[in-house]
């Protein structure tokens, strides 16, 4: 009878291990999703403020704009069939692999 118990325990044992073993896994893995997450994060507020200083350096008049004024400038700007073939011929490039 006492054999059978402290196996029932050593098993019990060995079940609450692989418990924590899974529990420390669960959490490595949270870590690492929320260290992905915020990289992420952290590179498009680049890339944003890349894309907006180069509209600023190239358009000094747009910096003194209210961001409505400016959303509603960019909304026309890029309604234009013109600028609209011009962002197509990026895409294209950029697709193809070029930066020229």
């Amino acid at each position: 009878m006492e054999s059978k118990r402290e196996s029932i325990l050593k098993q019990k044992e060995e079940a609450e291990l692989k418990v924590q073993q899974y529990q420390h896994r669960i959490q490595l893995l949270e870590n690492r999703k929320k260290h992905l997450e915020k990289k992420a994060d952290k590179q498009r507020t680049h890339h944003l403020c890349n894309m907006g200083g180069a509209i600023q350096s190239i358009s000094k008049e747009a910096d003194s704009l209210t961001r409505v004024e400016f959303y509603l400038l960019m909304e026309q700007v890029f309604a234009l069939p013109a600028v609209q073939e011009l962002v197509s011929q990026a895409m294209q490039r950029h697709e193809a692999g070029g930066e020229s």
